[in-house]
């Protein structure tokens, strides 16, 4: 039972990073690479804003941000300056290497002893397990509540319609380039923000 628990546990904090990665595969029908500098990216703020005492809840809310940067960054590579997707992936998780080791100030950063969301949960007297189990549900339920709130938008409309048929959605008035950069952004949020969960 303890193994399908902590299945459990982990695989509802892994599901907010396939979210992300289903919104640039499978919705804008991009292959975004981005995703592997963006993951560590949303750890290592994340991380490296609780050792210097932020909030956990805040520095899991920069690392969001600093996910949604990445995903500007490469949204912009791809729109403006009109590189291929995949080489694009390849250009932002290349220079996020840097970023990583940059923002982490070292090539590691121990959080033992540290105050993360789950120690706070664990705090409460829920066990360490049901601490990862709650705060999946939560944010799981949280990103698929705001994702089906933007997708019921104009918004949502012309995101999906800029990743089924992008010459249609130009001719109806889309702009499917800041589509495809808020796309991105989405993306890399989310993905950011698994890593800071996991963390």
């Amino acid at each position: 039972m303890t193994l399908i628990l902590s299945s459990l546990s982990q695989g509802l904090l892994w599901s907010v990073m396939a979210i992300g990665v289903y919104i640039t595969f499978r919705i804008l029908d991009i292959a975004d690479l981005t995703a592997e500098g963006s993951y560590p990216l949303g750890a290592a703020i994340c991380a490296t804003g609780i050792v210097s005492g932020v909030n956990p809840l805040l520095a899991t809310l920069m690392a969001f941000g600093g996910g949604l940067l990445a995903g500007l960054i490469s949204g912009l590579i791809h729109t403006k300056l009109k590189i291929p997707a995949l080489l694009t992936g390849i250009v932002t998780l290349t220079g996020l290497y840097s970023i990583n080791l940059k923002v982490l100030g070292k090539a590691n950063v121990a959080l033992l002893g540290q105050k993360t969301l789950v120690t706070q949960l664990y705090d409460l007297g829920f066990t360490k397990l049901a601490a990862v189990i709650i705060l999946g549900v939560l944010v799981t339920l949280i990103v698929i509540l705001l994702l089906t709130l933007l997708m019921k938008t104009q918004i949502g409309l012309a995101l999906r319609s800029t990743g089924d048929n992008i010459p249609m959605s130009a001719s109806n008035g889309i702009d499917t380039d800041k589509m495809k950069i808020l796309g991105y952004m989405i993306s890399n949020g989310l993905i950011a923000l698994c890593g800071a969960l996991l963390s």
